[in-house]
């Protein structure tokens, strides 16, 4: 072991260096995604909520359409995950920014649905939708497949954005069906409306979908995993026996010594 085999501190606590890039489009604070296809590894997703990454877990369905379409530069799929920024290689080794303005935005009310029967028949059918007007639903699993009336001066935005929270206000004149541009996973996702717990679903393969009701509202998206209420329920109990344990322990001591 010698000074090779070591690096300075800073380079651990701060393993990559803001470029020219990287700087124009953090001065984007909205919420948006980044794909990198100029440089590989984990830069873009240190400085960018990217769409590209590796994690040893993997969830299934995401990996899915990123070899089917990510992986593929699908412009509309890309859209549909509100793909902002895409960083290409330019000339001389120099990387550029390619503004997506087709990107759909964090949710958008839809005119209609495309039903279909297996997944197999979902991932496939992103490769001609407009995602921007219609979504795929699976009608095996939900049978609601009715047209909507999407008002021109209805809309939808987040306005809150954490890792286990979202917050959207929603304005339409019509009841309306609207798609959000993250992952749908039912062992964990809550959906509410104006504080009320509501039903939502998965279209266009990975995506969140629900039921919007006429009017203005606030939609919360808060992630309640069984899983982790069980398990911090399991810690407090234990912290508590452990509790216990030790004063009962230095009680006893205390007063075998008394003795």
């Amino acid at each position: 072991v010698n000074e090779d085999d070591f690096v300075s501190a800073i380079q651990v606590q701060k393993p990559y260096r803001a470029d020219a890039i990287d700087l124009e489009i953090q001065k984007d604070k909205d919420h948006y995604r980044v794909l990198d296809l100029a440089s590989r590894g984990t830069k873009a997703s240190y400085f960018h909520n990217s769409l590209n990454g590796y994690h040893a877990a993997k969830m299934q369905r995401y990996n899915d359409v990123f070899d089917f379409y990510i992986a593929k530069n699908n412009l509309e799929v890309l859209s549909m995950l509100n793909t902002k920024y895409i960083i290409v290689p330019g000339e001389n080794s120099q990387a550029q920014i390619y503004n997506n303005e087709e990107a759909n935005g964090n949710a958008w009310f839809i005119k209609d649905f495309k039903g279909v029967e297996t997944a197999n028949e979902e991932i496939l059918a992103l490769d001609s939708l407009n995602t921007k007007v219609n979504a795929i639903i699976n009608t095996t699993q939900f049978n609601n497949v009715a047209p909507f009336t999407v008002d021109s001066l209805a809309t939808i935005q987040l306005v809150d954005y954490k890792p286990n929270y979202l917050k959207y206000t929603s304005n339409n004149s019509n009841a309306g069906f609207a798609v959000f541009s993250e992952n749908y996973y039912a062992e964990g996702w809550q959906a509410y409306i104006d504080g009320e717990k509501v039903d939502h679903i998965r279209v266009n393969y990975i995506l969140r979908g629900m039921d919007v009701p006429i009017g203005s509202h606030t939609i919360e998206y808060k992630f309640e995993a069984q899983v982790v209420k069980t398990g911090s329920r399991i810690a407090m109990a234990s912290s508590i026996v452990l509790g216990i344990l030790i004063i009962g322990g230095l009680f006893w001591e205390f007063k075998s010594r008394r003795k």
